[in-house]
């Protein structure tokens, strides 16, 4: 039996605006870079972390030298309802009085770790190696969230290992090479309302009747689908991969003040490969319209009724699947300028080639279609599909560095970083808008060996539109898709701390 009104087994994409920088990337690489909201990080050598913001540079450091550190981003996030239609055509304007809820703060605090180490290995070639992520997001709705049909929890982590090389051509100019050995692990989960309320609902009588037998009619005149209201059931899937890329750079002192550096680093194609599967994955009943052929005087044709699953036992197994994920290839630009003695000048700009990501899906792994898959009602093999239609992106960065004293560097920044995500399609999933950095932050010299990073930012989004449905595979909105409307509104502080040792 095909459920025309339920709603899409899964809703789509990883990505959400926990990410610090736009779409699913993460900023947060260093405590030095975070001082100046990582303007100009490809041009400066300050210690280890020049690993991930720019290899070539690696040939400036005098000793081996290693950097560990960590931020901790304290993020908010709220939802404000303006009408929310459920599969069968019910709208709410309001939560009052409601099922459902604003979602509460969905956005969860989390620690991003980094590492770097790096040493010259004589006047021409330089070696390091970094581990870090580069890409994550966590977010968590409470379980009664309104928009809850389109997005529940959303986890995506990653963790690169980067070996690096760096040679010194000449006395103005080194390049780098490094492999980006990244692993990435992603977990999605809705609400499924297999029987949204519909005030038009008929229930069957005389479930025993003789004739309903085998039409899995039995259960049809338990109570409590009269007044069924909410979500009755939560989708989850999950799936992880590996893959190469690589990073090329450049550094350029153009004269004893002013350095250039460059960076590019690849795109990846992820496969993340496991399951997808219901909660309750028995007894699964749907909203469905009442066939011609069933004998009651109770039900037309066309009338909406409920029905297991598949027409018999309401077994809604789970389902290999996986959900294919590239990461957009980026190029950055880094100035930095000696001003005077003490103040220098940082400044840099980053496109990120986001449209790779035109839509997201979750697709079968199966050779036979699975009830998961059935249920989506999308195009055969497709268990989920989101349109995306992202557009590429640049983030422009300024910042200063003065020089104290011999212990002390104080650090400034303001970035301004574009979102990917155009009004049209932004969803509950990825209410990602623009934001801006502020950020301040302090290197501290303990010895000649040993010293220390801190920094503090603050970024602000504007206030961002949803009006989200389901799609089918070419874009077009689904028969009987479910709608939600309203407004997020989001804001972070990050802490960032890092401690760096001359060996």
């Amino acid at each position: 039996m095909k459920h025309r009104v339920l709603v899409a087994a899964i809703a789509a994409a990883v990505v959400t605006p926990t990410a610090m920088a736009s779409g699913y990337k993460l900023n947060e690489q260093s405590a030095a870079g975070a001082g100046n909201a990582y303007a100009g990080r490809a041009a400066v050598v300050e210690d280890a972390s020049i690993v991930f913001y720019n290899p070539a540079g690696m040939v400036k450091l005098k000793r081996p030298e290693l950097t560990v550190g960590a931020s901790y981003i304290d993020a908010t996030g709220s939802f404000d309802l303006d009408s929310y239609t459920n599969g069968a055509g019910k709208t709410y304007n309001s939560l009052e009085n409601s099922p459902y809820s604003d979602g509460g703060d969905f956005i969860p605090s989390a620690m991003v770790p980094y590492a770097y180490f790096a040493m010259p290995i004589n006047e021409k070639f330089a070696a390091g190696f970094g581990v870090f992520a580069p890409f994550g997001t966590n977010t968590d709705y409470s379980d009664n969230f309104v928009g809850g049909g389109f997005a529940d929890e959303t986890q995506l982590t990653s963790i690169e290992f980067q070996p690096a090389v760096a040679y010194r051509l000449n006395d103005q100019i080194s390049l780098g090479f490094g492999l980006d050995i990244t692993y990435m692990k992603g977990l999605l989960s809705k609400q499924v309302d297999t029987i949204p309320y519909n005030e038009q609902l008929k229930l069957l009588n005389g479930g025993e009747n003789p004739a309903h037998a085998g039409l899995g009619f039995t259960e049809l005149t338990d109570p409590q689908w009269a007044s069924n209201e909410g979500f009755n059931n939560h989708y989850e899937v999950s799936g992880d991969d590996w893959q190469l890329g690589y990073n090329l750079s450049m550094m350029w002192d153009i004269n004893s003040d002013i350095t250039l550096g460059v960076a590019y680093r690849s795109e990846m194609e992820f496969k993340l490969k496991g399951d997808s599967e219901f909660a309750q994955s028995t007894g699964v009943f749907g909203l469905t319209k009442a066939p011609t052929d069933i004998p009651s005087t109770s039900v037309e044709a066309g009338d909406y009724i409920i029905a297991p699953v598949d027409g018999v036992t309401g077994s809604v197994p789970k389902q290999g699947s996986e959900v294919p994920i590239t990461t957009p290839q980026s190029l950055t630009v880094s100035y930095a300028q000696q001003l005077t003695s003490k103040l220098q000048l940082v400044a840099g700009a980053t496109w990120t080639q986001w449209s790779v990501f035109k839509d997201f899906d979750v697709k079968s792994t199966e050779s036979s279609p699975g009830m998961i898959e059935q249920l989506s009602d999308l195009e055969a093999g497709y268990i989920g599909h989101i349109e995306e239609n992202w557009h590429d992106t640049v983030a422009v960065a300024i910042g200063a560095n003065y020089q104290l004293n011999d212990d002390w560097l104080l650090r400034t920044g303001y970035a301004n970083d574009q979102s990917p995500v155009s009004n049209s399609y932004r969803t509950a999933r990825v209410p990602d808008n623009d934001r801006e950095w502020l950020s301040a932050g302090f290197n501290y010299r303990i010895n000649q060996d040993l010293d220390v990073d801190f920094a503090f930012s603050y970024l602000f989004f504007e206030d961002t539109k949803v009006n989200e449905y389901d799609r089918e595979v070419d874009g077009s909105v689904k028969e009987g898709s479910s709608n939600l409307q309203g407004t997020y509104s989001m804001d972070a502080l990050a802490y960032s701390l890092q401690v760096n040792y001359k060996l």
